[in-house]
């Protein structure tokens, strides 16, 4: 069993070997990423994605200024299975005071705020854009140059579409990669919105980037 919290501008998972959450909401938000360099957040539509690239759990996910109001949480371990999550918002005081109602000073209308912290932003944006620094030895991936010359070495991901180009940072040398579906000798491109690169976290496959369609649910990559 897990807890995912959120109120006053930030939002935690409390539980045991937590490698990934998925998050949809109702809102727009800048998100602030508080993971460590092991995880990776993206964001797509009205939800929001926590992912490992390297090894480790998951508490501190993310601070935000703007308005959300969480609908459902989807949390997996490291052995990639589905962990029962509640939604915890820290506004409910109801929940988290010991005082007696006779004894609280906040009006009752007041208990259902705390969806907003901060201004409102028109959209919701990520501070971090880009996975940096992974390499194609630790990942146990098959990537390409345009040339169908086969890559090896660092590389970084843009979350914005999943574009996976040369080298550990984003510069103007940095040049796009390309796979190969499974059976199929094509170049495809990395670069497409509607997938994500997620690291195969089951320890007996070892750490492997693979792409899967997105979705609301099941624990996929994770």
């Amino acid at each position: 069993m897990a807890k995912l919290y959120y109120g006053n501008g930030n939002c935690s998972i409390e539980g045991s070997n937590i490698r990934g959450v998925e998050i949809r909401y109702r809102g727009a938000i800048t998100i602030t990423d508080k993971t460590s360099e092991s995880f990776a957040i993206s964001h797509q539509g009205n939800g929001i994605m926590v992912f490992p690239v390297g090894e480790g759990f998951l508490n501190d996910l993310f601070d935000y200024v703007g308005e959300i109001k969480i609908i459902s949480v989807i949390a997996a371990d490291n052995n990639a299975q589905k962990v029962s999550t509640s939604i915890h918002r820290v506004m409910d005081y109801s929940e988290l005071l010991t005082s007696n109602s006779e004894d609280m000073t906040i009006n009752s209308e007041d208990l259902s705020a705390g969806h907003l912290s901060g201004i409102r932003p028109s959209k919701t944006t990520l501070d971090k854009q880009i996975i940096p620094n992974l390499n194609t030895a630790s990942q146990d991936i098959d990537l390409y140059l345009a040339s169908g010359e086969s890559y090896g070495g660092s590389f970084h991901v843009h979350l914005k579409d999943n574009n996976a180009m040369t080298g550990g940072e984003h510069d103007e040398n940095s040049k796009d990669l390309y796979y190969k579906k499974v059976g199929d000798d094509k170049l495809t491109p990395t670069k497409n919105p509607s997938f994500t690169l997620r690291v195969n976290t089951r320890r007996s496959r070892g750490r492997k980037i693979k792409r899967t369609t997105k979705t609301t649910s099941g624990t996929g990559g994770y």
